[in-house]
């Protein structure tokens, strides 16, 4: 089942909804995820403040599905940005970590996606 392409008017209204959800935050807006995955925003706008947002970004980042290639490491890092956002809001029902708990420091998360693309 092929899904209906978002359009113009929808890919704005997420972005603007985003940037809003983000507040003081919106420095970290996901502008590569924006535009190579603008889907993908609309989604997280529309889970946004809930336990299941935190699933489903740990599902992009550690798919069960073979054969996946997995994201550039740069829109890895905003995925990344964005769990550690939503979890500091305490928005979630999820305590503590989101899959990201472990990971303390960007440049071993950087080193772990360097060793798994390269």
């Amino acid at each position: 089942m092929e899904q209906e392409q978002p359009t113009a008017a929808d890919i704005a209204a997420w972005r603007e909804q985003l940037k809003s959800l983000l507040g003081s935050d919106a420095n970290h807006y996901p502008s590569r995820l924006d535009a190579s995955f603008p889907r993908i925003i609309g989604k997280i706008v529309s889970l946004w403040g809930k336990p299941d947002l935190d699933a489903y970004l740990n599902g992009l980042m550690v798919s069960d599905r073979p054969g996946r290639q997995g994201f550039p490491s740069d829109v890895a890092m905003e995925l990344f940005h964005l769990s550690n956002i939503h979890s500091s809001l305490g928005l979630s029902d999820v305590a503590s970590g989101t899959g990201w708990a472990g990971i303390q420091d960007a440049e071993v998360f950087r080193k772990a996606l360097k060793k798994d693309t390269g």
